[in-house]
């Protein structure tokens, strides 16, 4: 062999060879890696992201999940994204005791044994979600007409179902992706006009296994980079990920790439290249294709929520602390960390939203409001672990 050849034979993939590789095993094993759990004080797992999409979820856009899991099949698009951090499930209290009360019937429907039904809800689905107690007195007065009209008896419309009513409320509230099969609490979150043909080309996508589009191609990249942190290749991302602000962490990683040479200083690019350690080429293509997909999601996501209402229609009705719930919900609903304290949120909320509030005031609407959680002292997050709801 000459040494041309030797070095040919030598001669490293491409960072995009390699990425579609990681991207072709991150997909085969993300339904099989172990669903990640709430901590003994209840508090969430935070993600190496941004910010993360909010849904939420009803009792029948759970079923099919959970009866596939307790069939042995590989879990769905939503329950690897909610597992990996991407998506953030959220329901109402209600919504649990819907599951457990028909699940006998639904495990006769696929003649499944109860138990092993019963097993993949505490083990596999019920982990993922957040329960939250929802807020009354928040919503703006469109948004509680739509509402209004969908507690009516069901012998009223085919748009009317008050077993609806919280589920609806908090996708309002948290202005976020609504995830149910039936048409009643689509209108009354998204108005008459909603597209009911692409929702429902939406949860199909989200009940997918096979082409998972920008927000499965989302998910794994997000596990192939963690991926390379538990093998060593890329030993600091946690670490970074913690001392580096996320917006550095990609100019860092990207400066490296040389995706944006001329957009830091080689002294900035130094700095932060020794903060993340090594493997970075690698990470470095890894963080690119995560930023491609996720905006790709993003703008999926951003079909999918209610309009978001204006602080003056709120204040309108209900006074400032009223907005002020309201953003902290809307914040909390997507922070990547597990829990921000008042502080944190306050600065937060005067950086992403322009919302004025003291930190005592935004301490005062976490600390009085059930939806809002204290997991420590001084911590917050939204939402509890559905096993606090659920019998053992």
């Amino acid at each position: 062999m000459t040494t041309v050849e030797q070095s040919a034979s030598r001669t490293p993939p491409s960072p995009a060879d390699v990425i579609r590789d990681m991207l072709d095993v991150a997909h085969q094993q993300s339904s099989a890696k172990p669903v990640v759990r709430p901590d003994e004080r209840g508090r969430f797992a935070a993600v190496l992201l941004p910010e993360v999409f909010p849904v939420v979820v009803d009792a029948n856009a759970l079923r099919d999940d959970l009866l596939r899991v307790a069939a042995g099949r590989p879990r769905t698009l939503m329950l690897n994204a909610a597992n990996s951090g991407v998506l953030r499930l959220f329901c109402a209290p209600h919504v649990l005791h819907e599951v457990e009360e028909h699940m006998e019937e639904w495990s006769e429907q696929r003649r499944l044994d109860p138990s092993v039904v019963r097993a993949a809800w505490h083990n596999s689905v019920a982990p993922l979600l957040r329960c939250v107690e929802v807020p009354a007195g928040l919503t703006t007065v469109a948004e509680q007409e739509r509402l209004d009209y969908l507690a009516q008896p069901p012998a009223t419309s085919r748009y009317c179902d008050p077993d609806d009513v919280p589920t609806a409320t908090l996708a309002l509230l948290l202005n976020a992706a609504l995830l149910s099969k039936d048409k009643a609490p689509g209108r009354a979150v998204y108005g008459e006009t909603h597209d009911h043909v692409a929702h429902a080309q939406w949860r199909g996508e989200l009940s997918a296994v096979g082409d998972l589009g920008p927000l499965g191609r989302l998910v794994d990249a997000l596990n192939s980079l963690l991926g390379l942190a538990a093998e060593g290749v890329f030993h600091g991302i946690t670490a970074a990920a913690r001392r580096v602000p996320w917006p550095w962490l990609v100019i860092g990683v990207l400066a490296t790439a040389g995706a944006i040479r001329f957009a830091v200083t080689p002294e900035v690019r130094a700095r932060v290249q020794a903060m993340l350690g090594a493997g970075i080429s690698t990470t470095a293509a890894t963080v690119v294709e995560i930023l491609t997909q996720r905006d790709a999601a993003r703008r999926q996501f951003e079909t999918l929520q209610p309009g978001q209402s204006g602080r003056d229609k709120i204040i309108g009705n209900y006074g400032s602390s009223a907005a002020l719930t309201r953003a902290c919900l809307y914040l909390l609903a997507r922070c990547p960390q597990r829990d921000l304290s008042a502080r944190e949120l306050t600065d937060a909320l005067r950086r992403t939203d322009g919302v004025a509030g003291s930190e005592t005031k935004v301490r005062s609407v976490l600390r009085e409001n059930a939806a809002f959680v204290e997991p420590s002292r001084g911590r917050f997050q939204l939402g509890r672990p559905a096993s606090t709801f659920l019998a053992p």
